[in-house]
């Protein structure tokens, strides 16, 4: 059975301060059943791309510390394995994340049949799918590069949460003053290049354990400077999500549902003249228990929230995290039946890495109930038809992506009440 337990053997370690002094800490440890599938990923694929890999620990004046490898990968662009988290110098990390990546770009253009491009299961293809090596000059602080100048790195604050002075919050002291706290985050992101485009992935930890993951398409347009036709970039990302170690996970769809056949009535509560309503609404979640797919309705807020058997916050309650969407809408296509869902969950298998293949990888709907999970999520970035003027020389950033959010991972608001 997994344990909490098995992340805090070693002896204490100095920390890698980031705005803070440096102070006796409990040393990240890749959970051994985590540790065991990069090698056997290795023997089934083969050698990964060529990429430059950095290890990094990064500590914030919270005491909170991120400890995870960056990879700038020939085809599949920024690589994040091995993140785990530590709420304060004295608690264990929690595995988080074992690998994360870009499984496929699908670009189609709405006019031509002929153009619709799998940019990744398409590699390799000469002189593209390579990250960019980046001009340091361009580059100054607070940024810097690291891998061989493939990737940029950037701590910095981020607003976290605002209490006004003597609000008063049940349980707590009254607080005599205006408290805002702005957290820190960590950012890396490299330029993977594809023909006329340049795609950027972006990967964000924050002090409070938040993961914010982007893609953004820049560059000149395919036809030249007047090029009206519009396309689409679909981008579908691959994350091996090992919460507090490989096995034992569990996924859940979670869904907000308004009832609209019900008015609500209020009645007046006592002296305060506040009302209150009937219950219109509800938040559910359902477990998903075997491989297969979901679509992202944007009037029920899906989420997909992922937890560990056993892992849980000192107060006694299940920690999880919730990939939350962020996009602007949604695309869906004829041909390409991998884009026609927006979530997947498949059982973690060494050879499963295209998401264009994750009709296949779900046909035999194995349970996906305590087991060793990967989450796949789509999300589209639309470049529209006809000239826009902005866009003549080369295409201004065009982003899109998503949240990996804690739930119970604290036991209150993170640092409260110190900022």
């Amino acid at each position: 059975m997994k344990t909490i337990a098995k992340f805090i053997f070693g002896f204490p370690m100095l920390a890698l301060a980031c705005g803070s002094i440096a102070f006796a800490q409990v040393p990240p440890v890749t959970p051994a059943d985590s540790a065991a599938k990069a090698a056997e990923q290795a023997a089934v694929q083969g050698a990964e791309p060529l990429g430059a890999s950095v290890k990094q620990t990064v500590a914030f004046r919270s005491g909170s510390r991120w400890h995870l490898t960056v990879t700038a990968m020939d085809q599949f662009g920024l690589v994040i394995t091995g993140a785990s988290f530590q709420k304060k110098p004295n608690s264990p990390f929690i595995y988080v994340l074992n690998d994360g990546r870009l499984g496929e770009i699908f670009v189609p253009y709405h006019d031509s049949l002929g153009q619709r491009f799998l940019d990744i299961s398409g590699f390799p293809c000469p002189g593209c799918f390579h990250p960019l090596t980046l001009n340091p000059a361009q580059f100054t602080s607070p940024r810097h590069l690291i891998g061989g100048n493939k990737i940029c790195k950037e701590v910095r604050d981020y607003l976290a949460w605002i209490i006004k002075a003597n609000q008063v919050v049940p349980g707590n002291p009254p607080i005599d003053h205006d408290v805002v706290r702005y957290g820190q985050e960590v950012v890396y992101f490299s330029v993977l290049v594809v023909n006329n485009y340049d795609y950027i992935t972006e990967w964000t930890f924050r002090d409070d354990g938040t993961i914010v993951v982007r893609a953004g398409s820049t560059g000149p347009k395919f036809g030249g400077a007047d090029d009206e036709q519009g396309h689409m970039h679909n981008f579908t990302w691959r994350l091996d999500i090992d919460l507090n170690g490989a096995g034992g996970d569990s996924a859940y769809l979670t869904s907000h549902l308004e009832d609209l056949t019900v008015s609500p009535s209020p009645s007046p509560s006592p002296p305060s003249g506040v009302y209150r309503y009937g219950s219109t609404a509800e938040d559910k979640k359902y477990l998903i228990s075997v491989e297969g797919s979901r679509v992202w309705n944007p009037q029920h807020f899906n989420t997909l929230e992922i937890f560990d058997r056993t892992l849980q916050n000192e107060r006694g309650r299940p920690t999880s995290y919730e990939l939350v969407p962020l996009r602007t809408g949604t695309a869906r296509y004829t041909d390409e039946p991998f884009i026609n869902k927006d979530f997947w969950v498949t059982r973690y298998n060494p050879a499963q890495i295209l998401a264009v293949n994750l009709p296949n990888y779900v046909s035999n709907e194995q349970s996906t109930v305590n087991q060793d999970l990967v989450i796949w999520y789509t999300s589209s970035a639309h470049h529209e038809s006809k000239e826009r003027d902005e866009d003549r020389d080369t295409v201004p950033v065009i982003w899109t992506g998503f949240e990996l959010v804690p739930k119970n991972l604290f036991d209150g608001t993170p640092f409260y009440p110190n900022p």
